[in-house]
């Protein structure tokens, strides 16, 4: 019954796991463990030796760093499908890098690395797969510090917006946000107040209609009209 459990079948769909055969996922799920967690609660912190990283099968992760005075930045957004901390795995001595809270209540699939790193060293396929991956993130976050640096925050938030359209969307979409203005703010290095001009540039422009968390799309072509040129970034609104 294994291979019916959602775990399993979240596995599958992932670069992390997707060459790996059945018998070593089932293996992965076995030595793994779900955890439940309640908003708010701290998975892990920064600093912590790390010995798992984790597949997220319900609810939304926050990644973020801490100033001296305690001021949180997110830096990653994670939800259902997605896997965070891989990377930490393969170092000589593992340490998380950022701290792990749930923003939701959230479920989640820990791995442990060596069991992992042990299967890789027999896949030459996965490992493949698994550097192609990596690869694929750093060249992401790349694109998001760039972002920040180049782009004005109503481009900022179109691309966020473009980015959460659901596959094969060409015109319109309902987004429904799981982050609060606050967090979703932070993960776009702005204030809140300045996340709501740019919505308000959107909707005052007809490419978004704005009702809480709940955003529709109602012009992917406006949305996209609001992106920078990236040699000649236009001033913030």
């Amino acid at each position: 019954m294994t291979e019916r459990h959602p775990a399993f079948l979240a596995m599958g769909q992932h670069p992390m796991f997707a060459a790996l055969s059945s018998d070593q996922r089932q293996r992965l799920l076995h030595a793994g463990r779900v955890e439940q967690l309640e908003a708010e609660q701290v998975l892990y912190s920064r600093g912590d030796a790390s010995s798992r990283f984790f597949l997220v099968l319900e609810g939304q992760i926050n990644l973020s760093l801490h100033s001296r005075e305690g001021v949180e930045k997110i830096i990653d957004i994670q939800g259902p499908g997605q896997v965070f901390a891989e990377a930490v795995a393969f170092m000589a001595r593992p340490v998380y890098q950022m701290t792990a809270t749930a923003a939701t209540a959230a479920r989640v699939l820990g791995i442990p690395n060596q069991d992992y790193v042990e299967i890789l060293l027999g896949n030459p396929g996965a490992c493949r797969e698994v550097l192609q991956h990596l690869s694929s993130r750093l060249h992401v976050r790349i694109r998001e510090i760039e972002g920040i640096t180049l782009e004005s925050a109503t481009s900022r938030v179109a691309r966020l917006l473009d980015g959460r359209m659901p596959p094969g969307a060409t015109s319109r979409a309902r987004i429904r946000l799981a982050e609060t203005r606050q967090e979703l703010a932070s993960y776009l290095a702005m204030k809140p107040e300045t996340l709501s001009r740019a919505l308000r540039v959107l909707a005052d422009d007809g490419a978004v209609a704005v009702q809480g968390r709940t955003i529709d799309v109602v012009s992917r072509a406006r949305l996209r009209s609001h992106f920078d040129d990236a040699e000649n970034p236009r001033p913030d609104s």
